[in-house]
């Protein structure tokens, strides 16, 4: 006879919090990676300005904006398959009036589909306005006079880039 210890097995919702989990720590690595690597190549562009040694300075730079390529492409790969999710649950939000709450949650939503905070990890933005942009969703914001918190309503899904 077999015994299986009940804490190994997994169910299928654990498995996918799992694997969420281990995106989004791949991810935040990731990013950071890509900001270090931003900062250090605009550290470039200054030291070329007072400098002699240019050729050497362009060399460095260039090997860093080849490793942020290749950073960025891995950030970025599974774009597209998040875009399509995430359009699939913001259809069913089309033409709503979203307030203070749905909108954190569409917010946490999204980031946790992209497993990412930021829509572009080269900027510091990583608000929902952000997301919905780079994502190219119209919407609208509809002042709210009872509160000081804006209604959102998403009115429909520009071209994806």
């Amino acid at each position: 006879m077999c015994y299986i210890k009940s804490s190994v097995i997994l169910s299928k919702e654990d498995k996918i919090k799992s694997k969420v989990r281990i995106l989004k720590m791949k991810n935040e690595k990731l990013e950071k990676s890509i900001k270090r690597l931003d900062t250090d190549i605009a550290a470039m562009n200054i030291a070329r300005k007072y400098l002699s040694n240019v050729e050497e300075i362009d060399s460095v730079r260039d090997e860093l904006n080849n490793k942020r390529q290749v950073l960025a492409n891995e950030l970025y790969s599974e774009d597209y398959r998040c875009y399509a999710e995430c359009k699939e649950a913001i259809e069913e939000m089309l033409n709503e009036e979203l307030g203070q709450q749905e909108q954190k949650e569409l917010l946490e939503l999204i980031k946790d589909i992209f497993g990412r905070q930021s829509p572009n990890a080269s900027k510091k933005s990583s608000g929902l306005n952000a997301w919905l942009k780079e994502l190219n969703i119209t919407h609208n914001w509809v002042n709210n006079e009872e509160s000081d918190w804006d209604i959102l309503v998403i009115t429909g899904f520009g071209l994806y880039k």
